[in-house]
């Protein structure tokens, strides 16, 4: 149990929650924790969720029947005030970085009958020395039902004074596609019961990926909430959510004094070559467009647009320098010839702000690989490119144009490199990966060989047709078994095969090899005659002429692990790979494992 941040005052005996009668009285049985939220590729500290509950010994009930009885006696949006000024009080006393956001979940039934919440909201904030753009409220879609157009004006007044917006538990009821279109929040969170599993599970696969890239063509950011194992968390990292929550990140925080602005065992492995190439290409093709504050008038963003000619686009930033949108040439040139006569010049306040005028753009971190870019932009609808951030800043703004040639390059790359049968990394690929894992010691290494047992024999007996779909079968099992950030796979040639693996435990690395291993045992026996797969065997000649009986095809396997800080040269690297092989081969189970360590 963490101990409370803000400790309620002391009520006396346990009492139950239906007997308070005020806010005040609600707002003393409240206490929160925060749990961190971090970058998903570099693990830095991007904000806190502010997650609160009745304290222990007080009273009895829940924190959502607390708030039920001050919906139903009718002082909710005084409550909501109170809690929020209990948890940026909390949230103040931490050590953080410079913009880090709190994330507090806003019971939004009563916020249309509050006067001004943006005020009253952004003087509370004021009064803490903190900023607007620090503050995210979310909203989850399990009141969607009791949202009014009086909720959805004080939401815009909300945006209007500089807050940030958040649609949290995406997925778990039925109308967050309608919340979704209406909130156009600046952060989706997803719910836990996609996240579970999903590294193993398709159709959750599916949904995240889905809701990811919709919420990116629609300018939010994806939140992977409650992420609990490793596994998970580079599930969600390959999908590409942004930011990541959860017990495998951190448990909410106990003492203020216990925060870290990083966590390193979420920091993205080092990029194998051709990453970095197509890293430093997306950043050759970034085109730095001028930016214009949120909180810009209309004058300004016309002087602006008068003396740069860049480009039909301006880029919106907030304080913090992330981005919130698009101003489109097309719709200043509609409010500026807009009126009831040719003639008659539009009425046009220089002070009136731009914020009307900002559209929602796609956005997508710089260390996006091309492909999920081109998924991003293709989704989405009257875009002239995306803006890509770096450490959620703006970085810059990649048009379609540079877009396609990053990727018309990569292809190129990637044809120069493949092996022409199975389509995989070839040898000269695997050749690079090999001398950059010999003399890269920073973090463990699993180097894995893996060829055919008996495949000559197979080849001679049923015809090189099926021994090329022998080979394109295992092609495409490896690349099941060998997927997600930091793996690699490749087709040396002929029946020889290599996965490279960066950061993972070694009983990771056999228990997948040892799947892909039986795997291909038992669909390749499809691939013989009745008689054979009955025996268990084919006779054939062997390499002296003798016929003898062979095995059915397996694959022998040899998986070498370089220890942290342990650095070789390429050709002793090499040496030790070729020795194992032999080993795996007169190895019993056809798999045998070394470490070399520093």
């Amino acid at each position: 149990m963490h101990a409370n941040i803000n400790p309620p005052q002391d009520t006396g005996p346990d009492s139950s929650l239906t007997e308070l009668r005020s806010a005040d009285a609600c707002c003393n049985q409240v206490c929160f924790e925060l749990q961190p939220i971090a970058d998903i590729g570099t693990g830095v500290v991007y904000g806190y969720d502010a997650q609160p509950r009745i304290a222990d010994g007080t009273t009895t009930g829940t924190f959502e029947m607390l708030t039920e009885i001050a919906f139903e006696q009718g002082f909710l949006a005084e409550l909501n005030v109170l809690l929020f000024e209990k948890v940026i009080a909390s949230f103040k006393k931490l050590r953080i970085a410079q913009g880090t956001k709190l994330f507090f979940k806003l019971d939004g039934r009563d916020l249309g009958q509050q006067p001004h919440p943006g005020s009253v909201f952004a003087a509370k904030v004021a009064d803490a020395g903190l900023k607007t753009h620090q503050i995210c409220f979310a909203f989850s879609e399990r009141y969607r039902h009791t949202v009014t157009d009086g909720v959805d004006v004080a939401v815009d007044e909300l945006r209007d004074a500089g807050f940030m917006i958040a649609l949290v538990e995406f997925g778990q009821a039925s109308s967050e596609l309608r919340m979704l279109h209406d909130l156009s929040p600046d952060y989706v969170k997803i719910d836990r019961f996609f996240l579970a599993n999903v590294d193993s599970d398709p159709r959750r696969k599916l949904f995240v990926t889905t809701v990811a890239n919709l919420a990116h063509v629609l300018g939010a950011r994806v939140i992977a909430q409650g992420t609990e194992t490793e596994r998970e968390f580079k599930a969600c990292r390959d999908i590409g959510c942004d930011l990541v929550q959860g017990a495998f990140v951190a448990a909410p925080i106990s003492r203020p004094a216990s925060v870290k602005l990083f966590y390193d065992h979420l920091r993205r492995p080092d990029s194998g070559l051709n990453r970095r190439s197509e890293q430093d290409r997306i950043r050759g093709e970034l085109i730095q467009l001028p930016t214009i504050s949120l909180q810009a008038s209309m004058g300004e963003l016309l002087d602006m647009v008068v003396h740069n000619q860049e480009g039909n686009a301006i880029p919106v930033v907030d304080d913090n320098q992330e981005p919130r949108g698009f101003v489109h040439e097309r719709d200043l040139k509609k409010y500026l010839y807009s009126g009831t006569n040719t003639d008659e010049k539009p009425h046009l306040d220089p002070k009136a702000p731009i914020r009307p005028f900002v559209r929602a753009c796609p956005i997508a971190d710089i260390n996006s690989n091309a492909d999920m870019l081109l998924v991003t932009f293709a989704s989405s609808i009257n875009s002239d490119g995306i803006i890509l951030t770096e450490n959620f800043h703006y970085a810059g703004f990649l048009s379609a144009t540079s877009l396609l040639k990053i990727i018309h390059e990569k292809r190129l790359q990637e044809a120069q490199d493949q092996n022409p049968l199975s389509r995989l990394p070839g040898n000269s690929a695997v050749t690079r990966y090999i001398a950059e894992a010999a003399r890269k010691g920073s973090h463990e290494r699993h180097l894995c060989y893996l060829d055919f047992d008996n495949f000559k024999p197979f080849n001679d007996t049923y015809g090189y047709k099926q021994g090329d779909r022998a080979i394109i079968l295992f092609s495409e099992l490896l690349q099941r078994h060998v997927s997600g950030t930091g793996t690699f796979h490749g087709h040396i040639g002929g029946d020889d095969f290599f996965a490279g693996f960066q950061q993972m435990d070694q009983t990771d690395v056999a228990a997948r090899m040892l799947a892909l291993k039986r795997a291909f045992r038992d669909d390749v026996e499809s691939f013989y005659e009745p008689v054979h797969r009955e025996q268990g065997f084919m006779e054939a000649q062997d390499r002296f002429g003798t016929t003898r009986q062979f095995p059915l095809l397996q694959c022998s396997i040899s998986i070498l692990s370089l220890s942290r800080g342990l650095t070789l040269r390429p050709d002793a690297l090499n040496d030790e790979i070729s020795s194992l092989k032999l080993a795996a081969k007169r190895s019993d189970d056809g798999i045998v494992v070394r470490s070399l360590a520093a």
